[in-house]
């Protein structure tokens, strides 16, 4: 045996001595890639990943299954693993009666969804994260919830407390526990087939009826839906700036920039650094959930990118600009593509440990001090009008910013915050590449492009690298880790996501290698996803059907039918728009019963029932019709393309309706011609 060979066996016996000495445990999800399986790899408890030999011990052992599904970034999650899953006591309850399984339901959303709408069923109230189930050897599901506490507290049974107990009835009164899963498992069927069902009946007043419902729940005074925790729902905001400039809607108008405007000036956007947090935990929008997630400020970029072209307004502009930053800066890998999220807990390097907020938050004293020796004009009334106050508005006497009288912070001072963080550990970023959230801020990316050309060079560049890394001999994934090969299959939502994104890419370059591949990735959901007219999340055994129905974010399948009538006008194919017409009859239901569920499906309706519009001009005068357009025109189902004839050419699928050598006669005709097809006054002129 050589030196070197020596060496090597000295320095493992050295690790594995060490990690002897450390007695730190460890489970079977060390070996998992997922950054949310890491995190639970030392626990005490026998974790094992979702998948078949986790299933067989259960059937072998006859042991209960406990589920639990969360993510990296997820408050709610740490919380439970600090009381529970890191106790010795509960470890010993659950590694004794239960099977554990373990699932990161970014890595898995179709299980998420699944088991999201089983404790729907069970607790007849929304879901969340951690999602805790349990289940019969054989998965039949019994008691759902989310967190729950590790003793009795917030009116509800402690965590070892319920274990004991349903691993006592399972002893006892196997057959009743079996009875209630299989009751569950029968509505969760009937709740699938129903979802396939067509049978809805959507009248001319759709869009009338959708703003009508979203009103009825409107806070008029903060801007957005109900009262707390208050989600951003940016995917309805953009279907109600679309609607009045389809409409001329005043009331979907105002809602939208209501509720914009009230995000924009308080704590659930970063006034420090830009982006967005995913809630709000409070009706004023003051104190977020501190995550920020990837889907959500895509989403929200897309919105304020078109509100910021409607209404010319800079705070728009300045909150777009912003959150790019961000995303550069602390989100965005080597490789081009960008992180997932960032967790709610930061370190306090005083305390060493974890604490909500804490790298976004502030002390009163400690900012005042550091400003006057600055030299910051009036301190004390610049501090305030940014929400930094003595008594604080979060724990321990901190400060989150909003801005209380509409002002952006006084730049020396957002410095001086700016410098302050810079000496702050940044949040755990969970570093998943994923193909789907990725395609949607590529796809807001383009939208942003009108107003400034560099933010579609980066959707552009972002699309090459994810088409490079993730799309591998004719299979898309759903995610791949930095410096790894992917493994997971892509999802629908990866591939309608990406096709949505590559014909963005058409449209931005008139390159038709995007357009080829957008009807690629089109072909292959298709054979994938599509079985007898029925649309899945997943391809396998665990799979759900679809509708347009939106979740944390839009609705996969309404963005896949929308990108059948994108392709379906472009290149002149029929085929494209039947599927299209396919999916909103199957969808048509949840449309016709509630319309305020399922935007992006709403959109998607309006689309085919007010139709795609082509626009066409030579290459060299393309950039100049799409300006004119822009200025001019509010009708939102425009596409562009190039051809070779010395006319300017307005075309649906069926035929082309209008020609002109002249961008202005051309323009003002469109504007006249799409207006009477309407049937109502478009409003194109920006709104100050």
């Amino acid at each position: 045996m050589d030196r070197n060979t020596i060496g090597k066996w000295l320095v493992a016996f050295c690790c594995i001595v060490s990690l002897l000495a450390a007695k730190e445990p460890v489970n079977a999800l060390i070996h998992e890639e997922s950054p949310y399986l890491q995190q639970h790899a030392h626990n005490p408890v026998h974790w094992m990943p979702w998948g078949k030999a986790a299933f067989e011990k259960a059937k072998r052992e006859h042991k209960l299954i406990f589920l639990s599904i969360g993510y990296s970034t997820c408050h709610w999650c740490h919380v439970m693993e600090h009381e529970s899953f890191e106790d010795p006591e509960v470890a010993k309850v659950l590694n004794r009666y239960y099977v554990a399984i373990k699932v990161d339901r970014e890595e898995h959303p179709q299980i998420d969804r699944y088991y999201q709408q089983i404790h729907r069923i069970i607790t007849r109230q929304p879901g969340g994260w951690p999602l805790t189930l349990l289940l019969t050897p054989d998965r039949k599901p019994f008691f759902a919830a989310t967190y729950i506490p590790k003793e009795a507290k917030f009116n509800q049974p402690g965590l070892l407390e319920l274990l004991r107990k349903a691993a006592d009835l399972w002893h006892k009164e196997p057959q009743k526990v079996e009875r209630l899963g299989a009751r569950i498992l029968q509505v969760m069927r009937q709740i699938q087939a129903d979802d396939t069902l067509r049978g809805g009946k959507i009248d001319e007043n759709f869009s009338r009826r959708f703003v009508a419902a979203l009103r009825e729940s409107f806070d008029p005074r903060y801007g957005g839906w109900g009262s707390a925790p208050k989600f951003p729902r940016a995917t309805t905001l953009t279907a109600l700036l679309q609607i009045y400039r389809l409409t001329g809607d005043r009331r979907a108008f105002q809602m939208a920039d209501k509720t914009l405007t009230a995000m924009a000036l308080s704590g659930i956007y970063d006034q420090v650094e830009g982006g967005f947090f995913r809630y709000s935990t409070d009706r004023k929008w003051r104190i977020p959930h501190f995550e920020k997630m990837l889907y959500s400020n895509a989403e929200l970029l897309e919105v304020y990118a078109l509100a910021a072209e409607l209404t010319g307004k800079q705070l728009y502009r300045r909150v777009l600009r912003e959150t790019v930053a961000v995303l550069d800066k602390h989100y965005r890998d080597a490789s081009g593509l960008f992180y997932g999220a960032s967790d709610a807990d930061s370190l306090d390097p005083e305390s060493k440990e974890k604490a909500e907020g804490f790298y976004y938050t502030y002390r009163y004293d400690r900012v005042l001090a550091a400003a006057k020796k600055a030299g910051i004009p009036d301190p004390a009334k610049a501090l305030e009008s940014c929400g930094l106050t003595e008594e604080g508005n979060f724990i321990r006497y901190r400060s989150h910013l909003h801005l209380r009288q509409g002002i952006p912070c006084p730049s020396r001072l957002k410095e001086l915050l700016q410098r302050i963080r810079r000496e702050r550990p940044y949040p755990f970023v969970d570093c998943k590449l994923q193909a789907s959230w990725n395609a949607l801020l590529i796809h807001a990316l383009f939208v942003a492009s009108s107003l400034d050309a560099a933010y579609g060079k980066t959707a552009l560049h972002t699309l090459k690298v994810l088409r490079e890394f993730l799309d591998l001999n004719g299979t898309l994934y759903h995610q791949k880790l930095p410096g790894r090969s992917p493994k997971v299959p892509a999802l629908l939502e990866d591939y309608s996501f990406t096709a949505a994104a590559a014909i963005d890419a058409y449209e931005f370059t008139q390159d038709p290698t995007w357009l080829a591949w957008a009807e690629d990735l089109f072909a292959r959901a298709k054979r994938r996803f599509e079985s007898g007219g029925v649309w899945y999340d997943a391809q396998g055994a665990f799979r759900n059907p679809l509708s347009l129905e939106g979740g944390s974010y839009r609705s996969p399948l309404a963005v896949l039918a929308d990108d059948a009538l994108r392709l379906a006008a472009l290149g002149e194919k029929l085929e494209y728009q039947q599927i299209a017409e396919g999916i909103l009859r199957q969808g048509s239901r949840i449309l016709d019963a509630y319309p305020q569920a399922a935007p992006m499906g709403v959109l998607v309706w309006l689309a085919d029932r007010y139709g795609y519009v082509v626009l066409k001009a030579p290459q060299a005068q393309l950039g100049r019709l799409r300006m004119a357009v822009q200025r001019q025109i509010g009708y939102p189902f425009l596409l562009y393309k190039q051809v070779n004839e010395a006319l300017y050419q307005a075309c649906r699928i069926d035929r082309c309706f209008l020609y002109d050598r002249d961008v202005q006669t051309f323009v003002r005709h469109l504007r006249e011609r799409l207006s009477g097809s309407i049937g109502e006054k478009i409003s194109p002129q920006k709104v100050r």
